[in-house]
């Protein structure tokens, strides 16, 4: 077996696609579209923190995705641009373990504000916070609900900027740190708080292949640190 330049070339090239993986969940993905529109509907906001446990119930919400399904309102005054939205959250239910034992899908509705973007057109880059976020569904027998935590404000960046300087693609990007609270209206009620959850655009479909290997080489490394 030959272990030449190839190879070399190869471990040199694997240990820098590790270091940049490394980075991976820091990093904001993007989405290409032919309008400058916000909010971007139906691509989801993933996070990579599951939204709590209920120990009391031995269960466990896994890390998910929250997707803006449809636009109820966007208006645009002199403070920026307010947007409400239908939203849906689809997850993973497991016990306390870890295995598997269903799946969470939530409903609801989404506010938020882009502060400082006054036109549909306009280009840039804002602060943006979320406003309001409700979703519920039914989870073991019981009605799950996804909140905000009003102790903590759950705030973000968007831009939008032109793609290539040719003004017929834009590039959108959209991220936040959100602090939310989960109910579940057993008796007597159960709650918990927990953020915040790095919620940014999925990734095109390349960036989702370095985000998956990204995981499983972080896992490697994290391996090798306590080996």
């Amino acid at each position: 077996m030959m272990f030449g330049p190839h190879r070399r070339f190869s471990a040199a090239l694997t240990a820098g696609i590790i270091t940049l993986l490394a980075c991976v969940t820091t990093a904001r993905a993007s989405v290409v579209s032919a309008t400058p529109t916000l909010p971007v509907l139906g691509v989801p906001y993933a996070s990579s923190i599951g939204v709590g446990c209920f120990p009391a119930v031995g269960a466990c919400v896994v890390p998910g995705t929250i997707t803006l399904t449809s636009l109820v309102s966007s208006t645009f005054d002199s403070s920026g641009q307010n947007i409400v939205a239908n939203a849906s959250y689809v997850g993973t239910l497991t016990n306390l373990g870890g295995v598997p034992i269903g799946s969470v899908n939530l409903s609801g509705t989404l506010e938020e504000e882009i502060f400082g973007r006054t036109s549909p057109s306009a280009l840039g880059i804002w602060a943006t916070e979320l406003l309001a976020l409700s979703l519920s569904g039914p989870v073991l027998g019981h009605t799950l609900t996804l909140t905000l935590d009003p102790a903590v404000p759950s705030t973000g960046f968007s831009s939008i900027m032109a793609e290539g300087g040719q003004g017929d693609r834009f590039r959108i990007d959209s991220f936040f740190d959100v602090f939310v609270e989960l109910s579940l209206d057993t008796i007597p009620p159960l709650s918990t708080t927990r953020g915040p959850l790095h919620l940014s655009l999925v990734p095109e479909p390349s960036t989702w292949l370095l985000l998956i290997g990204g995981i499983a080489g972080l896992g490697c490394l994290r391996w090798r640190h306590t080996a």
